[in-house]
């Protein structure tokens, strides 16, 4: 299943969740009815005990009130947990006690969570989540929570970073990302939400059982209430917990298979599952919140848990490695604490390791290759990802730290090279953030001009964790900011405007947690789709002839039949920038069409250029299509290389 048949999986299987979330809420308002219809017949003086359905007959009005009022109270118990969420994923993993790990920590450890974190992120295509360590828990155990890649959270709790060794801290961390590519996390944010609505009948239980213990008078009717609203309480989370047992289990053995594929290594997942198993401490977590995340993590937290959200840690292995044996839990812990000596030693051989060369260029792309590495990224991409991470500048770091720091950089980013135009981009950041604030983004242009093409995506995408912890009015200054430098000239090169647009979009995802798909056809977004070709076909050719040539190969696969005709515009990036907004609501399979009519359009004349190669990726991430760098495995070994 490659990655846009898992996003169309997942929303169908949120719709089908929705449904079965309003049937638990249907049952758990009938129960709750006939509890609080026998109380209020208990209280009617002067007249004889009746049943629920004869009050409900009887007192009409009451009955639609009282109903009214338990839906309410479970969809604003749901509502006020899922606003708390959409603070994304940093939410999530505070709530287990989480601290946030900087980039400039001098814990190894750390740093090496840090580094295998930014590596897995650059070789995505996805920005930088803020890391997190769960420091009191001592169990090997992860999580990835967040609406969408802009605003998601990695978790790792401090078992997994003292007892695992890079290899297999990589494992976990590749099962994480999957997540976060394949769309898991937003469900699973959601179902907390979901959860919290139907187990708010044993918060009111509680409150009420407190309430009748305290009553001289008519104190047991209360009391039997307050139990009656504890019991379906709790069956309220037995259906959260099927719940999440529904939707754990597969995504689960999916993030295995996918994890495997992204580090081409099964050992280090097989291991980090072998030392869960064979360690007294296990998965488990401590926090009282772990009831509520049971379906996003690694490895099941909870000991006794009726309906598992995870498959038996033995077949989850057996899945990688069908001769194990169960015997090997034993040989782990007895060699736990050789284990642990030997992480620094292992940590030094990784750091040491060859990395993949970056390409100078990339040469032409099969197109339903190069669809098919959307979500996939694999070993070698890891690789090359370690190698761009180690060409960022050290002063680099300065700027992935401080907010401040990063609104610089990614505003001075999008400085454009000519002069003049430069100057009013300036008076424009400086109108909008003061004098102050726009010496930040001189200081920084400097640094952000010498950055080579291949790392100024991995750039913007690390600085994201710094972007967040700028406050809310900040943010949508800084997206209005960012649309408004991007479109003061024409003249602004393409891949520029590109990078300013999936700023913009990473920010509107940050603050707005929008869906990352949607259903729009190929048909309906025919217009949009014509501009961005058209824009895209300029990029690399040599004139009008091939690009209208360039334009027509791409836009004949995504739209056969009847497709606008090649044109220019003076004010492209405006259309550009409402293009991608048409093309971000098209369904996932829509999507595949499109990134393989993009990569036709871009390598028509059998050249890609680094430049190129980057502004492809761009692209695909503003679609929410996060595309790995485009390495020379995939390439048609005929082509050539443009320099």
């Amino acid at each position: 299943m490659d990655f846009f048949a898992r996003q169309a999986a997942a929303r169908r299987q949120t719709r089908w969740l929705l449904w079965a979330f309003l049937l638990a809420v249907a049952v758990v308002v009938l129960a709750l009815d006939t509890v609080v219809f026998t109380l209020l017949s208990m209280y009617q003086e002067g007249e004889r005990f009746v049943s629920p359905p004869e009050f409900a007959a009887q007192y009409p009005e009451a009955a639609i009130v009282a109903t009214l009022l338990i839906l309410a109270v479970i969809a604003g118990a749901s509502l006020y947990r899922s606003i708390q969420l959409r603070g994304g994923g940093g939410v999530v993993a505070r709530s287990l006690g989480g601290v946030r790990v900087d980039r400039n920590t001098v814990d190894p450890k750390l740093k090496r969570l840090h580094n295998v974190v930014e590596e897995m992120a650059i070789a995505s295509g996805v920005p930088m989540p803020e890391v997190y360590v769960l420091e009191q828990e001592n169990g090997i155990n992860a999580l990835a929570a967040g609406h969408t890649p802009a605003n998601a959270a990695v978790a790792v709790t401090q078992g997994a970073i003292d007892r695992l060794s890079r290899e297999e801290l990589q494992g976990v961390i590749a099962h994480e990302f999957s997540h976060v590519l394949n769309g898991d996390m937003r469900l699973n944010v959601r179902l907390i939400g979901w959860i919290a609505g139907l187990f708010i009948a044993v918060i009111v239980g509680r409150t009420l059982l407190r309430i009748g213990s305290r009553s001289r008078r008519g104190g047991l009717p209360i009391l039997a209430a307050a139990l009656a609203f504890v019991v379906i309480g709790y069956i309220g989370l037995l259906a959260g917990r099927i719940l999440q047992a529904a939707v754990s289990r597969q995504r689960e053995r999916l993030a295995d298979a996918s994890a495997v594929q992204f580090t081409r290594n099964p050992e280090g997942l097989k291991g980090a599952f072998v030392k869960i198993g064979g360690l007294s401490e296990g998965s488990r977590l401590s926090a009282l919140a772990a009831e509520h995340v049971a379906h996003m993590l690694f490895a099941p937290g909870l000991t006794r848990r009726l309906l598992s959200t995870h498959p038996r840690l033995v077949d989850r292995i057996r899945e990688l490695d069908p001769r194990f044996d169960e015997r090997e839990f034993q040989r782990v812990a007895a060699a736990a604490a050789r284990a642990e000596a030997a992480g620094a030693a292992d940590e030094r051989a990784m750091a040491m390791a060859p990395a993949a060369t970056a390409s100078a260029a990339s040469r032409a792309a099969v197109p339903a290759a190069i669809a098919a590495l959307v979500g996939h990224p694999d070993t070698a991409h890891v690789r090359h990802a370690r190698t761009l991470r180690l060409a960022l500048p050290e002063e680099f770091r300065e700027f992935v730290e401080s907010a401040g720091a990063a609104r610089g950089l990614t505003l001075a980013l999008l400085l454009a090279r000519d002069d003049a135009l430069r100057a009013r981009q300036l008076e424009r950041i400086a109108a909008t953030l003061g004098h102050e604030e726009c010496a930040v983004v001189q200081a920084a242009a400097a640094r952000a001009e010498a950055l080579a093409p291949s790392l100024r995506l991995p750039a913007v995408l690390q600085v994201f964790p710094a972007l967040r912890r700028l406050s809310r009015p900040d943010r949508e200054k800084l997206y209005s900011l960012v649309r408004e430098v991007s479109v003061i000239d024409a003249r602004i090169d393409v891949f520029e405007h590109c990078l300013a647009a999936l700023i913009a979009h990473s920010l509107r995802d940050e603050l707005d947690a929008r869906m990352p798909h949607g259903g729009g056809s190929l048909t309906d977004a025919a217009e949009a789709l014509g501009v961005l070709f058209a824009v895209l076909a300029r990029v690399g050719a040599a004139d009008e002839v091939a690009a209208r040539r360039a334009y027509e190969a791409g836009l004949a696969t995504v739209l056969p039949m009847h497709r606008p005709s090649y044109a220019t515009w003076p004010d492209w990036p405006q259309r550009l920038d409402a293009a991608f907004e048409k093309a971000v609501r098209l369904h996932p399979f829509a999507k595949r069409v499109v990134v393989e009519g993009m990569t036709k359009t871009v390598a028509h004349d059998n050249q890609v250029s680094v430049e190129e190669a980057e502004l492809l990726r761009t692209v695909c991430a503003i679609l929410q299509c996060p595309l790995p760098p485009l390495l020379s495995e995939v390439h048609s070994p005929q082509s050539t290389v443009r320099n």
